[in-house]
């Protein structure tokens, strides 16, 4: 892991940082929130920059998935600042939807793996979806119920994917996909209570973490998958 913490790494990283914590200060400002639409596409930018820069030994393919998840992602959530639109919802959940499909095919691999490996992290995400689901169920609208359910679903299996990924890659390329992956979580989680709990506090806090957490875990999934080398040895029949 010490050579993930590069000058180079930690650069761009503090840069994301300082992007999301200004767009969110400027949502929160007086006749500023203009200036977001000019802000808002730095963070992906500088995501989309690192792994251009960093690609080695990357088949077309898998870096054309990349590249479109990241773009997906980003145009999801221009559309999700208008979520409570109903056709700007589907949208950024078809776009949202589509940016972790792309993540889900560059994550296959044809390697062998134990089922028992992965049956306590399917039994953590699976609880915490469903923590999330039962405390939204009360004011979850027909006209979404459906669209919400397949986004959970997809959710889960990015969580099912990245965790098979275990043992079929070095260790620091699983570690740091697996942290993407865990504040994705988090995004969904609160972003779902404060769209349909009446009583999350929708606040400068919270709008900071979701925000980061949303950007940060795409750096860290492109981070890791930029570190990947697979080890088919480590993995026993």
């Amino acid at each position: 892991m010490r050579k993930v913490f590069s000058f180079h790494f930690v650069g761009y990283l503090t840069l994301i940082i300082v992007v999301v914590i200004i767009n969110i200060a400027l949502k929160y400002g007086d006749d500023s929130s203009y200036y977001r639409y000019f802000v808002k596409p730095i963070a992906p930018a500088l995501i989309l920059l690192y792994f251009i820069k960093n690609i080695q030994n990357f088949k077309r393919e898998k870096a054309l998935l990349v590249i479109s998840g990241i773009l997906l992602f980003f145009l999801g959530d221009l559309f999700f600042l208008d979520r409570y639109s109903v056709f700007s919802f589907n949208i950024a959940i078809v776009l949202l939807v589509l940016a972790r499909i792309c993540f889900i095919v560059r994550f296959l691999n044809h390697e062998d793996f134990k089922i028992k490996r992965i049956i306590p992290f399917l039994i953590f995400c699976s609880f915490y979806i469903l923590f999330i689901f039962t405390a939204i169920s009360n004011n979850l609208k027909d006209i979404y119920f459906i669209q919400v359910l397949v986004y959970f679903f997809v959710s889960l299996l990015f969580g099912l994917f990245t965790y098979l990924r275990y043992r079929a890659v070095n260790n620091t390329s699983f570690i740091l996909v697996l942290i993407g992956y865990l504040l994705m979580l988090i995004v969904d989680g609160l972003t779902a209570l404060n769209m349909f709990s009446s009583g999350f506090q929708y606040n400068f806090f919270s709008s900071s973490v979701i925000a980061l957490a949303f950007n940060l875990s795409q750096f860290f999934i492109v981070v890791g998958l930029l570190k990947e080398h697979p080890q088919p040895s480590q993995i026993k029949p």
